[in-house]
């Protein structure tokens, strides 16, 4: 079977058929160290091309395209796509079926974002890195637009609030340069293999540029919610290396119930 081109796309069977066939084809075991869960559901897939129709014509940068079956469909979109691929048979796979204008990498994902200067950025992520692809995103100024797929409970705590359980280090990073929006969820039963866990697909809207020194920002982050469920002054206080006094205007609130104006206000007193 080969994917259809255009909007149609394929039924949920015609795509786990083809997916087992061209795995086999290769010789390909699905690997759990790489986060290696094939999309075989046609909803998944539109959420990614409904999101990315917002920006026909511009190039695209994809993460990790696996077999392809958003990457064939994306470049009906965009002017070109390069899609990075870790593996080298799904590499190699990947530039036999795609068009003229996808140029397939084989490399890491997470290097070529840090340098990329393409303006938008989409990746079916690999669990283990959705992390670190979100850091290294907000790096990157140049990148304008991202849309994930990720981790259900990643997604989580990329959109949660103050106080929530979801809420941390994660949320603060995120929402300090980004709009964040969680567009939809894709069950477990959607991937082949089927993973432990649900996905998500969350969009980012640049709203902040990273600057030299933000560093500071992370660490910070990180030395705060080591402890999220104490009290925001002690914790705060050691973190900083600053008197209790000074940060009397936090309250008895806890770490977890800081906001990010917060963070940014404890930044200020020690720059």
């Amino acid at each position: 079977m080969s994917l259809r081109q255009g909007w149609a796309l394929p039924t949920r069977e015609e795509l786990l058929k083809w997916t087992i066939v061209a795995l086999r084809r290769l010789g390909v075991k699905p690997r759990e160290r790489l986060g290696q869960h094939f999309l075989v559901d046609p909803r998944g897939i539109a959420l990614f091309l409904e999101a990315l129709a917002k920006w026909e014509s511009n190039d695209m940068l994809e993460i990790g395209p696996g077999l392809g079956v958003i990457t064939v469909h994306s470049s009906q979109i965009a002017s070109r796509v390069v899609a990075v691929e870790i593996d080298p048979l799904l590499a190699s796979h990947l530039a036999s079926i795609a068009s003229g204008n996808v140029v397939v990498v084989r490399g890491d994902g997470l290097d070529h974002v840090s340098s990329t200067s393409v303006r938008v950025v989409y990746s079916n992520t690999p669990y283990s890195i959705s992390s670190q692809l979100v850091a290294r995103i907000a790096r990157n100024n140049g990148i304008v637009y991202s849309l994930l797929g990720v981790q259900l409970e990643l997604a989580r705590r990329m959109t949660a609030k103050p106080g929530e359980e979801d809420y941390g280090r994660l949320t603060l990073l995120t929402n300090r340069y980004f709009n964040v929006r969680l567009l939809g969820v894709i069950p477990r039963s959607s991937y082949y293999p089927e993973p432990e866990v649900s996905g998500a697909v969350v969009e980012m809207w640049r709203k902040k540029s990273w600057m030299e020194g933000d560093e500071f920002f992370e660490s910070l982050t990180r030395c705060l919610f080591s402890s999220r469920n104490k009290k925001a002054v002690k914790i705060a206080s050691r973190c900083l290396g600053v008197e209790p006094g000074k940060l009397s205007w936090l309250g008895e609130r806890r770490v977890r119930e800081l906001t990010l104006e917060d963070v940014e206000k404890l930044m200020d007193i020690v720059r």
